[in-house]
């Protein structure tokens, strides 16, 4: 970022060294007898579109600028190839997207090449260089040698102090890989640009379609394919972002992958995923800042907001280069922060069934094919997202008890296995307590079964709230459920024991008389428990829960019920 004081610098330099630069070339320049403005204009056209269209190769930009300015220099002399360089540097700087606003930028570069073509220029007059049509026996190649590399050198000295003392960047070469490239690439440009020379001097203006025409289509053809290349490039990367995400069965792991993928390889600031499935505000699914890292919850968003809420209504993608065009619709989570934003819905069975938005704070940063890559994997975020959450589901029922949504006793079995597998790293106790409502027959009988049930929901909830996260709670069968401990020895267990014992024992429990009027009842029930701790009461995990249940019905049950035994 260029400081203000600098910007003040920059137009005051220009406002003083650009006119002198202008009226030395104009006052040293030799003009033709005769100009022919419309041979100048199609100079002047073709320069605009040789500026539109730079030729791609190995990641390097080669433009065929230089050999039309070398043209225009030997024939029309310094001051009209000033005039054309400067109208080249105006085009490539709104091709690569500078705005307006950073006017500093176009002051500095026509300043700075205005100064370059003047010393070149002055260099080729003093080798007995000499401009006007092409005569074999006074051409001069030292002087045009020379030329060349004076004005090569000059840009790359000027463009390195611009780029130290101005924009203050660091780590930069005075001479470096694209230095190499810059110097392969005028060299391959040059004779193209002697060539047009000759042959406008010898035939006129069809001299300059015989050189410029193949030269200019074959630029926009390899552009094109450049363009192509691009999108290849994008679909193989969908391709491996997509079959990354297949590999992931939990909804958070997809999401997680499907942002860092993306964030890793397109300019993005502010990112979020939302579900548009229910009610009339977007739920957040994920949201990332690259200052803050991925936030897995937001606030929400009313649907009737914002662009996330023009996508759900027109189900069509959005994409904007700069603020002003979306400002009125911005959404609360880059409000302010943003230029650049695409956003693009996720469809379902032809229902948007939610969003997502990227953000950038580079004007222009994304482009068309980075729409239709964001398009094609967000087709493929849905059906992972549909996919994992099919076996989310089936996942858990298939470890819960249906009745009390409790995990079951084979889910139980499984956590309490990988402890013993932990214990060998950790050296860490672990309890177990194991727990049997008494008399739970006789409420069975005297309410009826779905009493019992009520009964047995009601103390799952009230076991899920005392364990918390402090460990897992599972039904153990009928009226027996059981409890994981991690880190916890015996002393904390059965202390904790104790406190589900009296919880149970003050705690009414509202049923519904199921055999006779069913009214509410209120009933108090107690619990016998009996507690163990792993390694010492139990090697494995079958002899750890036998112990449990030895000592709840011997010391517990038999010594009269409501009460906590320790295996011993």
């Amino acid at each position: 970022m260029v400081k203000k004081k600098s910007q003040y610098q920059i137009i005051l330099c220009w406002l003083l060294l650009y006119p002198l630069a202008l009226w030395l070339g104009f006052a040293l320049t030799d003009f033709p007898n005769t100009v022919h403005f419309l041979d100048l204009s199609i100079f002047v056209i073709l320069t605009i579109i040789v500026s539109m269209f730079p030729l791609k190769i190995v990641d390097t930009n080669i433009s065929l600028l230089q050999g039309i300015s070398i043209a225009v220099f030997l024939y029309f002399g310094l001051f009209t190839a000033q005039i054309m360089i400067q109208l080249s540097i105006i085009c490539v700087l709104i091709v690569v997207k500078v705005p307006f606003k950073e006017y500093f930028r176009y002051l500095a570069m026509t300043l700075m090449f205005a100064w370059i073509s003047l010393l070149a220029g002055l260099v080729y007059d003093a080798l007995g260089g000499e401009t006007g049509p092409y005569q074999h026996e006074h051409f001069a190649w030292i002087a045009i040698v020379a030329y060349f590399i004076t004005y090569f050198a000059l840009n790359h000295i000027l463009l390195y102090f611009v780029r130290v003392y101005l924009y203050k960047e660091q780590s930069v070469d005075l001479v470096d890989k694209d230095t190499w490239w810059d110097l392969v690439s005028e060299c391959l440009v040059i004779p193209g640009g002697l060539l047009l020379y000759m042959l406008y001097s010898q035939m006129g203006i069809p001299g300059i379609f015989y050189v410029s025409i193949p030269f200019v289509a074959i630029t926009i053809i390899i552009k094109m394919y450049h363009s192509s290349q691009q999108i290849n490039y994008w679909l193989k990367q969908a391709s491996e972002i997509g079959q990354r995400m297949t590999k992931h069965l939990r909804v958070n792991d997809i999401l997680d992958v499907f942002i860092e993928s993306l964030g890793s390889r397109l300019p993005v600031d502010v990112a979020y995923i939302v579900d548009s499935e229910s009610g009339e505000y977007f739920h957040p699914l994920r949201l990332y800042e690259k200052t803050e890292g991925m936030i897995v919850k937001g606030k929400r968003l009313r649907k009737d907001e914002g662009l996330s809420g023009i996508v759900w209504l027109t189900r069509k993608s959005i994409m904007f280069d700069r603020k002003s065009r979306w400002q009125s619709l911005s959404d609360q989570y880059f409000s302010g922060k943003a230029e650049s934003v695409i956003s693009v819905p996720m469809m379902h069975n032809h229902i948007v069934v939610g969003i997502i938005t990227f953000v950038s704070k580079k004007k222009r940063a994304y482009e068309k094919h980075h729409l239709l890559i964001l398009e094609i994997l967000s087709n493929y975020l849905t059906v992972a997202i549909a996919n994992a959450k099919n076996y989310e589901l089936t996942k858990r029922k298939s470890e819960q008890c249906q009745l009390t949504g409790l995990y079951n006793y084979r889910f139980f079995e499984n956590v309490l296995t990988e402890m013993y597998t932990e214990y060998e790293y950790k050296q860490q106790d672990f309890s177990i307590i194991l727990l049997d409502i008494d008399h739970f027959k006789r409420v069975n009988d005297t309410y009826g079964h779905q009493s019992g049930n009520e009964i047995l929901i009601q103390l799952a909830q009230l076991l899920r709230k005392l364990v918390d996260t402090n460990g897992t709670v599972a039904r153990y069968g009928g009226e027996e459920f059981i409890i994981l401990l991690p880190m916890t020895n015996m002393l904390k267990s059965y202390k904790f024991a104790e406190e589900i014992r009296m919880c149970i024992a003050e705690t009414p429990f509202t049923i519904n008389n199921d055999l006779t009027d069913k009214k509410e009842v209120t009933i108090h029930i107690t619990a016998s428990i009996g507690v163990a701790t792993a390694p010492h009461q139990g090697e494995d995990p079958m002899e750890l829960i036998r112990n449990a249940d030895r000592a709840m019905y011997t010391g517990a049950k038999k010594a009269g019920r409501n009460k906590v035994a320790v295996y011993s």
